[in-house]
């Protein structure tokens, strides 16, 4: 992978905590070592960038001690992230744990579900611009203009949907994994190669917004889907996210 667009930390490390059998042991002293390491050179680089400071005023200097350890505590959590990406991946693409753990969806486009909370999610920036309401039903509405914020501060995981040999599936996004600037409007418009872990199925008409506001989805039972009362082709796989970028 040549470049990275979306990293799920808190996912991966769960992963690299499963893959070491529940001991954290390694990962932790893999990440303190680096750490000390990096710490060090920030300090250097820190120290370097700000010499001057013994040179003006006691505020000012203050001031710049604050950004020289704010300059150091940077590159200690780029050194962090960095070491658990390197980790996941060496993880990932071991034949005797990851990948089967791991499903690979290689150089792939996905969209918005219609109507989903991902759809809206990718317009709601530009309806701040506008005014008025969005019906969903009878007697409930939305205000387009607070929806963004509505979003931002209500909901973490947003699904896309990605076809694979005529077979859709559901790719799950944590909303603050994204690097890089990149946000999950731009999911839509780039070739990309997605690392994920199966967590379950959803019925498709549950991923529009109005159906999970409604409530009215129908409880389906084991006994339902033994006895084939209910169509498989309405359930979709459903993935965790952890890693998604440019490959080779």
């Amino acid at each position: 992978m040549v470049k990275v667009i979306y990293f799920d930390e808190g996912s991966a490390t769960d992963f690299i905590h499963m893959i070491n059998g529940g001991n954290l042991e390694e990962t932790t002293e893999n990440i303190k070592d680096k750490t000390i390491e990096i710490a060090g050179k920030a300090t250097a680089e820190a120290k370097a960038r700000f010499k001057w400071l013994p040179f003006i005023g006691a505020s000012v200097g203050t001031e710049g001690a604050v950004e020289a350890s704010s300059v150091k505590n940077t590159i200690i959590r780029k050194a962090i992230s960095n070491t658990i990406l390197t980790d996941y991946i060496n993880k990932a693409n071991n034949e005797n744990d990851g990948k089967k753990i791991i499903t690979t969806f290689n150089n792939c486009m996905i969209t918005p579900y219609p109507d989903s909370f991902a759809y809206y999610k990718m317009l709601t920036p530009y309806l701040i611009m506008t005014e008025g309401n969005l019906d969903l039903e009878e007697g409930f509405s939305l205000n387009v203009a607070r929806m963004d914020e509505a979003l931002e501060s209500g909901r973490g995981y947003y699904e896309l949907i990605v076809t694979i040999d005529a077979e859709r599936s559901v790719l799950r996004f944590n909303i603050k994994a994204f690097r890089n600037n990149y946000g999950i409007a731009d999911l839509v418009k780039m070739k990309l190669t997605y690392h994920a872990i199966e967590v379950g199925v959803i019925p498709e008409e549950s991923l529009t917004m109005q159906q999970e506001f409604s409530g009215k989805q129908k409880s389906i039972t084991g006994f339902d889907i033994v006895n084939n009362s209910v169509q498989d082709t309405s359930f979709l796989k459903v993935y965790d996210v952890i890693l998604a970028g440019v490959d080779k």
